[in-house]
This record gives structure tokens, sequence and C-alpha cells, in this order.
């Protein structure tokens, strides 16, 4: 039985370093040390069963918080047709997490970007318009769930063109830097918004060919 124990537990820590998502990963370790806390356990050797509760404690822990992390959560009815659109990669509780690093503001009728000059803020429109010029010539309107300003998020580069508010919007504004932190604190989450800005681009880029984006 010992030896049936100790194989099993070995195969199950095996099996898990071929698992891609960390969740499945730390379930079939949790697999492992069960079966080694047993074979400690009729084997009399009492270190492995302790060294092995203490791993099948850290594991359970987290996947525990995993599944929290990864419940749906019911979003306001506001934000919803957002999340479908635009958001769908994020789970609720990740784009619930983005959108509260962000700030709610208006304007009405006035240049929000101004060609040549570095962004320290993305832009998400809510409700209304913006008119995107360059050299005086209208080559984009964007609306809501539309990003302003996510190719200098990604390259650090000024704006290529000029934005008016057309008429009154609201819109969304997240600090590029604090965004470009998450990296380093939510690597998972920052990979999700750089492939959101990333899905946003390119349809703007099939949308208006052969032409600059700010």
């Amino acid at each position: 039985m010992a030896y049936i124990l100790v194989n099993l537990g070995y195969f199950f820590m095996c099996l898990a370093l071929a698992a891609k998502d960390i969740l499945l990963l730390r379930s079939i370790l949790i697999l492992g040390q069960i079966s080694l806390v047993s074979f400690g356990y009729f084997s009399d050797n009492l270190f492995v069963s302790l060294w092995n509760v203490l791993f099948f404690g850290i594991n359970s822990f987290h996947v525990v918080r995993l599944l929290r992390d990864r419940r749906k959560i019911e979003l306001p009815s506001e934000l919803q047709d957002l999340y479908d659109k635009t958001f769908s990669t994020m789970s609720t509780r990740e784009f619930l997490l983005f959108w509260n690093m962000g700030r709610i503001e208006k304007r009405e009728g006035d240049r929000m970007i101004r060609e040549g000059e570095h962004q320290k803020e993305l832009v998400l429109i809510l409700s209304g318009s913006l008119n995107v010029m360059k050299a005086g010539e209208l080559i984009a309107e964007l609306a809501r769930g539309s990003f302003v300003a996510e190719m200098s998020f990604f390259t650090g580069n000024p704006a290529s063109a000029d934005v008016f508010a057309n008429g009154a919007v609201e819109y969304i504004v997240w600090n590029q830097e604090k965004l470009r932190n998450l990296n380093q604190i939510n690597p998972q989450l920052f990979i999700k918004i750089q492939n959101v800005l990333a899905k946003d681009l390119a349809h703007k880029i099939r949308s208006t060919p052969n032409q600059d984006k700010s």
C-alpha cells in the first residue's frame, strides 16, 4: 500500500507540472500531497506526512482564493454592454478592478488631445463622441467603447493627431503610469488590458487604413 501511495503522489506531482492553468496545477498538487500524507502515515514517516500537510494547506488556500477570484460578479446594468463588447476576455472581477482604477470626467466641445504632446492618461469613451483630426482633416469619429491614447500607452510616443470632443462627452480616464505598474503587481490583469487595447487599436487600423492613430 505504501509503495502505491508514494508513486501515486509523485505521479500527480509530475502531472501537475504539465498543467498550464494555475488552478488546475494546484488542484492536482493537492491530490499528490494527499497521497504522500497517506504514505507517511502508513509507513510511519512523520516528517513526510507533516511536510505534505503543510503543502496541502498552502495549495488549498490558493485554490479557494482562485475559485473566489474567478467567480462571476454581477455588473451594474450601465457597464454590461461595455463588458460584453470590449472586456469579455477579463473576468467580471478583473473588469471591476480595472474600472475602479479610473475616474469619470466630462468635456464639452473642446480639444482633449493635442498632436505632438505626450499623453499621461488612457481614455475610454462612455457617451458622446470624439473627432480625431489630422492636418485639419477628420480621420475618425470615436464613440462609446472606443479607447483614446492607447498607442501612446504602448509606445510612449506623443499623440499623432488632435482629438476634439464632439459636443458633450463623458469618459473614464486611467493614469498610464499606474497601469504600467500593474505589470509588477498583477501581471495577468496587465496582459489582459494590453490585449483589450490591442484589439481596439487593430479595429481602428482596419476601419481607417493608411492613417496614423493618436
